[in-house]
């Protein structure tokens, strides 16, 4: 068996294998109502020096944040995301070039009755570039149909027991309905810091969930003790575990352009979103998000964007994280229309809970029909970055 042949081997099982043979899925937990946010700080640089003029560099800084809050009657979800690059060339002549990107969306979705999947939906969009004539803001309405589920408190779950079997402090077998009813109290983390304080939380968040697993009858000598209770707050608090989520959505409305960069303004538009997400054993979690997008002005333009997703625990510190995105622009004009492909691998590794350092692999094509505007090839990008999660 050649080399080649046994890497392929590994890595599927590795992705392809389950944590434990749990006969519960992560598609099991269905409670509409939760609530997530999570927040990154993520810096790249790289230079070079020798064999030219002077010192090149590039620093990247990217930020994002994501916020959810599901219930029966209602959903909200806020997005803010921003990247800002600082380069210099080789040459004596270059000159230092900054640009600054930012965006900020929001929506909510209205469900007509409680615990069904048609809604109406209203969203905003805003976004920023420092070299634009003027800023980009936008409102929408439509309907939709459909329900994303947060699953991840049944994977923290399942961490959690992992952690303390390992340890000795579980040592009887847990039912499904075990598992569900100690993901609804780790799900309720943020009710527990509201009613208790970030200081004191902890103890009444964990004195739910041991007692759970009593009414489940799997504590060796029928309690959690101060070393289950270590290793659930190391499992909880100091590892990072990737969100975990089920379900479609689909949205399809209008839109009004309120003004874009080019400081055109009340340009309707029609808008329509699908989104798709499917764990993958224990470990996986594969997402896609199409969206499409046509202004209705002098040249009718229209966008077509795909993000597809897939990431993978390797381990409890290492995630790989591959991504897909392709956005398509047709011009209604004179101007060419453009298909952009990214697609980029990430090792993820976890210093702490906060503090990751990534290494990636990128690889840009742009079909744009123009020759010499410096994209006619593929580009091929290595580089480490440090990620510092802010919630």
């Amino acid at each position: 068996m050649s080399r080649k042949t046994r890497l392929s081997l590994l890595i599927s099982s590795i992705i392809c294998t389950p944590l434990t043979a749990h006969a519960i899925q992560i598609t099991d937990y269905w409670v509409p109502k939760s609530e997530y946010q999570q927040a990154f700080l993520l810096g790249k640089f790289n230079s070079k020096t020798g064999n030219q003029d002077t010192t090149s560099y590039n620093l990247t800084m990217e930020g994002n944040y994501d916020y959810n809050l599901t219930s029966l009657p209602r959903n909200w979800r806020v997005l803010l995301d921003g990247i800002a690059n600082v380069s210099h060339g080789p040459n004596d002549e270059d000159k230092t070039d900054k640009n600054i990107i930012a965006n900020a969306h929001a929506n909510v979705d209205n469900y007509f009755k409680e615990g069904e999947k048609l809604f109406w939906f209203g969203s905003a969009d805003l976004g920023y570039l420092d070299d634009a004539d003027d800023q980009f803001a936008k409102i929408g309405a439509g309907i939709g149909y459909g329900r994303v589920i947060n699953a991840t408190p049944l994977a923290k779950t399942l961490r959690v027991e992992e952690e303390l079997r390992e340890h000795g402090v579980i040592i009887g077998q847990m039912k499904d309905t075990d598992y569900l009813a100690v993901a609804r109290v780790i799900d309720r983390e943020s009710e527990f810091r509201s009613r208790y304080g970030a200081e004191e939380y902890k103890s009444y968040w964990f004195g739910e969930i041991e007692s759970r697993l009593k009414a489940a009858g799997v504590l060796k000598n029928g309690q959690l003790g101060a070393s289950g209770a270590i290793h659930m707050d190391r499992v909880l608090d100091a590892e990072s575990i990737s969100v975990r989520k089920h379900g479609w959505v689909v949205r399809g409305g209008v839109g009004l352009v309120v003004q874009d960069f080019n400081g055109n303004k009340g340009d309707p538009s029609l808008d329509f979103e699908w989104e798709y997400a499917i764990p993958n054993g224990y470990k996986g979690q594969f997402i896609n998000t199409l969206n499409y997008s046509t202004v209705l002005a002098d040249h009718t333009d229209q966008t077509f964007r795909n993000t597809m997703t897939y990431t993978h625990e390797i381990g409890d510190r290492i995630d790989w994280e591959n991504k897909w995105r392709a956005v398509f622009q047709v011009s209604g004009g004179n101007a060419n229309d453009i298909l952009t492909n990214i697609v980029s691998s990430t090792f993820r590794y976890y210093l702490t809970n906060r503090i990751n350092l990534d290494a990636t692999v990128a690889i840009t094509n742009v079909e744009d029909d123009i020759d010499g505007n410096n994209n006619d090839d593929t580009d091929v990008t290595t580089f480490l970055g440090v990620r510092y999660r802010l919630k």
